[in-house]
């Protein structure tokens, strides 16, 4: 499937017909695009230190097909096109 604004709208409408829900995490609709396929490990936390805190920077990334997919969505925002709600994670570096 080719990403583009287009195939993205597509996409973000099917999987709400299909599912019924409201709100879709950016995994969710990457993975309705890949054919359901799994764009991110089975554990999607990042590691943490000895105290718990994460860090996000010893993950595995996502692929980089799933930032621009992000960046779609948030254009489509940006139009009207599609309501898009930004989250922010909050990453202090390690001491």
């Amino acid at each position: 499937m080719e990403l583009n604004v287009d195939t993205v709208l597509v996409a973000v409408n099917d999987l709400r017909a299909r599912t019924g829900k409201r709100v879709f995490t950016l995994i969710e609709i990457a993975e309705a695009l890949s054919g359901g396929e799994r764009v991110t490990p089975p554990d999607r936390r990042a590691p943490t230190d000895a105290h718990g805190n994460p860090l996000p920077e010893l993950a595995q990334p996502v692929p980089a097909w799933v930032k621009a997919l992000n960046e779609i969505l948030l254009h489509l925002g940006e139009e009207g096109k599609l309501p898009v709600m930004q989250t922010a994670m909050v990453v202090f570096p390690p001491e």
